[in-house]
């Protein structure tokens, strides 16, 4: 009679060829499950692309195949690079010529490791999918005693949590999960501190457990943003009626008064206060941006208060409210999140009211709604309402 065996799990880890996914590999092998690496090849991989900073040049393909070897796991390179540019890229050009600030690593996340890559995984047989996040899923009780468990209530979702290591912590950027296969996705640094995640990687002999992070937008390597976008939508340095914010226009204060000139509206940010190139006796912040007219506003950092916003292309990571609900939100990767009420709208928008005003809700950027560690859910800023102190 033939035994009966339980196959193993297994997990796919996206895999930059940094320590942290590195660690979430060999984590996860130490586990018990069968583990496979994947690698997507993306805008920056090629030989010229060798700076340390860069999460998909060659050097990171070959550090990411060295760990799967080290833990005896396959390891596939994916070709991401048509989806990388449509979702991500071209979404980071298009947003600035329309005024806003983007965060092209929600997109990244939202449409490629978690919906992209997370789909090729399952073509490959895997049940999950995990990265080096800095997060934790909250799984159902009855789910969270290992393995097995999790196997027999995968259809429970889970909750996404804060990272333990509040200066590590990623949730801000992972609002955009579909909630529908977040008990898919393992998390397996969440419970970890940096150091404790390259002291692991120390212990298991990798080559990258002292490998620095990568901090910069990974598709730009050096570029100024207004480089990247001229260069990379060929955009003629003469006056263009399709691109005219890209051209010098008028620089305004808030009663619309002409106080010098720009080199185009797209390459500005709201809270911006250096390259204004203008001096008006007193620090000058860019506090509007309208792409329509090629104008940047400027004013003192008390008009930057706001203390309301609206945001569209919300996504919730729990059962979608239908009432008004209290939160603390973060309108940054490095804000500390205040008290607020969120009052849906329809067309996944939302209003959101704070009850402090803060500076530079700058559209473009994530919303991000917190019940204390737990994330509710997300969006993307389309404005941001005028301090009640600042109304007359």
């Amino acid at each position: 009679m033939m035994e009966n065996q339980t196959r193993q799990p297994m997990v796919a880890v996206a895999m930059s060829g940094g320590v942290d996914s590195s660690v979430a590999a060999c984590l996860l092998s130490e586990q018990g499950y069968s583990v496979v690496g994947l690698t997507m090849k993306l805008f920056c991989y090629g030989d010229d692309s060798l700076s340390d900073r860069s999460c998909c040049n060659l050097k990171s393909v070959s550090d990411a195949r060295a760990v799967c070897d080290t833990i005896g796991a396959p390891h596939y390179v994916i070709d991401s690079q048509e989806v990388f540019k449509r979702e991500v890229i071209d979404c980071f050009v298009s947003s600035y010529l329309q005024g806003r600030t983007p965060n092209p690593c929600v997109e990244c996340n939202s449409r490629l490791k978690f919906s992209f890559l997370w789909n090729m995984a399952r073509k490959l047989g895997a049940d999950y999918l995990a990265t080096g996040h800095y997060a934790r899923l909250l799984l159902p009780a009855a789910a969270d005693t290992g393995i097995p468990s999790r196997e027999q209530d995968a259809s429970a979702v889970p909750k996404l949590a804060r990272g333990s290591d509040p200066d590590k912590d990623q949730t801000y950027f992972l609002w955009g999960i579909p909630r529908t296969t977040l008990s898919r996705f393992i998390f397996p640094l969440g419970e970890l501190r940096k150091a404790e995640v390259r002291g692991i990687a120390e212990k298991h002999g990798l080559a990258v457990a002292q490998k620095i992070e990568s901090q910069e937008v990974c598709f730009m390597d050096s570029s100024s943003v207004e480089d990247f976008i001229r260069g990379y939508k060929n955009l003629p340095e003469e006056s263009d009626p399709g691109h005219s914010n890209t051209q010098p226009g008028p620089l305004v204060d808030r009663e619309g008064n002409t106080l010098g000139y720009h080199r185009g509206a797209a390459f500005y940010t709201v809270g911006q206060r250096k390259g204004l190139g203008v001096a008006l006796g007193r620090p000058a912040y860019v506090t509007g941006i309208d792409p329509q007219t090629n104008t940047v506003v400027v004013g003192d950092k008390a008009d930057l208060l706001s203390d309301s916003l609206t945001a569209s292309k919300v996504n919730y990571l729990i059962e979608p409210p239908a009432e008004p609900f209290p939160a603390q939100v973060k309108i940054r990767y490095r804000h500390k999140a205040v008290p607020a009420r969120v009052y849906p709208e329809s067309q996944g928008r939302v209003r959101v009211v704070l009850e402090q005003p803060q500076h530079a809700i700058t559209p473009g950027q994530s919303v991000v709604f917190y019940d204390n560690e737990v994330v509710l859910g997300g969006g993307v800023i389309e404005d941001a309402g005028k301090s009640r102190a600042e109304v007359r």
